[in-house]
């Protein structure tokens, strides 16, 4: 089977329909969506509605959860805090209830979903130390996460030893080896900061056990543009032209 992996769409309608179209094209059998479908961009119900009409398996973002639960946004910075609070008064019903009904992990074939790392969803997995809470917590060989908006991947031969880390912002494949742990990243499709400003995107096909990295042009001041008609904080417009 062929899975699309897409994270952190951060409500870009712009970045999701252009990585939707690669993976329709690539004929994906299924979607994985490892939160954050809100949040900063300013086409929440769009995109959630995109993504509901697909075969997708979701997990639940930090901004997916503070969209709905009062109090969460606390710990954002104050542009993010902007966003979600606006997030939170636009959604539809309809919406609002799907994105209160995700739950935290998945378990898909012979993978893990996860947003920040499998035993807390909020946290940021940015180091070889922080990628061992997960690796030796998941239930499974392979755990995908997203959250840090970084396309990279953390492979160790076992939980006792320090994991190798694999910068990808540029695209690329792991080789899924039958002895190894993995903990993949494919990068933010709406708001990539790993320096590339091109959506982010992977594919992982189960009989090969291969992950390609991809990352694919869109119309970025489309999604500018959206964003300050909204009366969104400018931050979050200027930043996607840099990737950051």
């Amino acid at each position: 089977m062929l899975y699309g992996i897409i994270s952190d769409v951060h409500a870009s309608l712009p970045a999701l329909e252009a990585v939707l179209r690669r993976l329709g094209d690539a004929r994906v059998h299924r979607y994985l969506c490892l939160g954050d479908i809100v949040g900063y961009g300013a086409s929440p119900n769009e995109c959630c509605d995109m993504l509901r009409e697909l075969d997708c398996v979701f997990v639940r973002g930090n901004h997916d959860e503070a969209a709905v639960v009062e109090g969460k946004e606390a710990c954002f910075t104050p542009a993010a805090r902007e966003c979600i609070i606006w997030t939170r008064e636009v959604l539809t019903t309809q919406n609002r209830e799907f994105l209160a009904a995700l739950e935290p992990t998945a378990l898909v074939g012979d993978l893990a979903l996860c947003h920040g790392s499998w035993p807390d969803p909020d946290y940021y997995t940015t180091t070889p130390r922080d990628a061992l809470l997960t690796l030796a917590a998941m239930p499974t060989q392979v755990c995908l996460f997203g959250h840090t908006h970084y396309a990279e991947w953390y492979e160790a031969a076992s939980t006792e030893e320090w994991p190798r880390e694999v910068f990808v912002p540029d695209g690329g494949q792991c080789d899924i080896a039958p002895d190894h742990l993995y903990l993949l990243n494919p990068g933010s499709t709406g708001q990539p900061r790993d320096g590339n400003s091109c959506a982010a995107y992977a594919l992982y096909d189960d009989e090969s056990r291969r992950v390609f990295f991809e990352r694919c042009a869109y119309n970025i001041k489309a999604a500018q543009d959206s964003i300050i008609a909204a009366g969104l904080p400018t931050k979050m417009a200027s930043r996607l032209l840099l990737g950051i």
